[in-house]
């Protein structure tokens, strides 16, 4: 039993509310279940039950067992002694307000159907990672939009809460907070971490002094980055000469990324951490303002054109120094394009209607998401093979996060599929 459970028990109503009693003999009719809280505080809000034909307002707590409350240290809290109701799996002690009064106690388990239960645990006890495979053919059109809805948004408010975090720790600085988060981006899954470090050690406002100059921006990203301590050959011996003239007149060099932290092991030539930070180079050298490219575009198009635009001639003709590729480099590829889009971009629009309170921008990003063309991996397959249509970056995105964050920990009742499974 969980309590995920029994929020959705109480929340529908499902049990025998024929001669419904608190475990001490009060007569209980529930006229409002409440609001369920995710935030801290009692699990339902502003619930309205009757006890004996008076009326109760307040919150409504859930447990599995009543000794919870105590487990919980909600007996020394007083932001519970407004529970009017304790709603309960098992009652096993009576439990208190900080007043020591006495809180009613609803206990389910005899008053909810057996096969209703036996129904919940055939999910959460599935070994298949999306346990309503079985049925999810049988759910209803509105059943399957709300939970690509739902997911979409709540992996859209995850993102959001690194670049809060970003945000606080800049003052607020919008412009550097978007330089970072692209930067991170440009590191992809392996080097991520590495490309943040070098956003924090080298800061947007001495780039942007250098616009227009992609050779002095250059020697500032590879210099701090740690990769012009081994000479190689001769244009790295000049990007070294400028790197240490800039480094001292911005007296950054003393916090410069340790070379050892960039990975190129079990990665192709055209992820090589070199050439993405040509190509972060470039992207930078020729975009006044990151912040306002992604939030005043919305044209997938316009936005992977920029993203696209090759590096130095250099770089166009190598992978890493002194290392000259097969054939001429591009840019980024529409792939890492559409990577970038998705969690620069789009992230740092929801992340700006949230901190706006304005919806345009949340809806800007949807906008930009539905014009994408969806990802194709082992997990969006997995739902085609159910028969799911995937038909943009918006529906992959939000089956990506339903099956990571939900489905692999069997959070079925967090699922419009689910819940509507178990009602029926």
């Amino acid at each position: 039993m969980k309590e995920d459970f029994l929020h959705y028990v109480w929340q529908y109503q499902l049990f025998d509310k024929s001669n419904l009693k608190c475990t001490d003999g009060s007569v209980l009719s529930v006229l409002k279940t409440g609001t369920h809280n995710t935030n801290s505080g009692p699990d339902f809000i502003n619930a309205r039950i009757s006890l004996n034909e008076i009326l109760w307002a307040g919150q409504v707590e859930i447990h599995i067992k009543s000794s919870d409350w105590n487990s919980h240290k909600h007996n020394n809290d007083v932001a519970y002694d407004n529970v009017v109701l304790h709603v309960v799996w098992e009652e096993n002690q009576l439990i208190e307000r900080t007043d020591k009064s006495m809180i009613p106690t609803l206990e389910l388990k005899n008053i909810v159907s057996t096969d209703l239960v036996s129904q919940y645990k055939g999910l959460v006890d599935n070994s298949e990672n999306i346990a309503c495979r079985s049925f999810i053919g049988e759910a209803t059109e509105l059943n399957k939009i709300s939970m690509l809805d739902n997911a979409l948004a709540r992996r859209l408010n995850s993102k959001t809460e690194f670049i809060k975090e970003r945000l606080a720790a800049t003052n607020f600085d919008w412009e550097e907070v978007a330089y970072q988060i692209l930067g991170k981006n440009y590191g992809f899954k392996l080097n991520a971490d590495a490309f943040l470090h070098l956003a924090e050690v080298l800061p947007l406002k001495i780039l942007q002094k250098h616009r227009g100059n992609l050779f002095q921006i250059e020697a500032l990203c590879f210099g701090q980055a740690g990769f012009l301590e081994e000479i190689k050959e001769e244009y790295q011996t000049k990007l070294k000469e400028e790197y240490t003239f800039l480094a001292k007149k911005y007296g950054i060099e003393s916090k410069k990324v340790n070379k050892q932290e960039w990975r190129f092991l079990r990665t192709r030539p055209s992820n090589f951490p070199t050439l993405r930070i040509a190509q972060f180079a470039s992207l930078i050298n020729s975009t006044p303002s990151i912040f306002s490219f992604f939030k005043d575009n919305v044209d997938p198009k316009f936005l992977s054109i920029t993203l696209s635009n090759p590096p130095s001639e250099y770089w166009q003709e190598h992978y890493d120094f002194g290392k000259k590729s097969a054939k001429k480099n591009k840019g980024l590829g529409i792939s890492s394009v559409y990577n970038v889009l998705i969690n620069t971009g789009v992230n740092l629009l929801a992340a700006y209607s949230d901190a706006t309170n304005n919806r345009i921008f949340f809806e800007q990003a949807v906008e930009v998401l539905e014009h994408l063309k969806p990802e194709d991996n082992h997990i969006t397959r997995k739902w085609a093979d159910l028969g799911i249509e995937i038909n943009s970056a918006f529906d992959s995105q939000a089956l990506i996060e339903q099956y990571n964050n939900y489905c692999c920990l069997k959070k079925c009742l967090s699922c419009s599929i689910g819940v509507a499974y178990l009602k029926n």
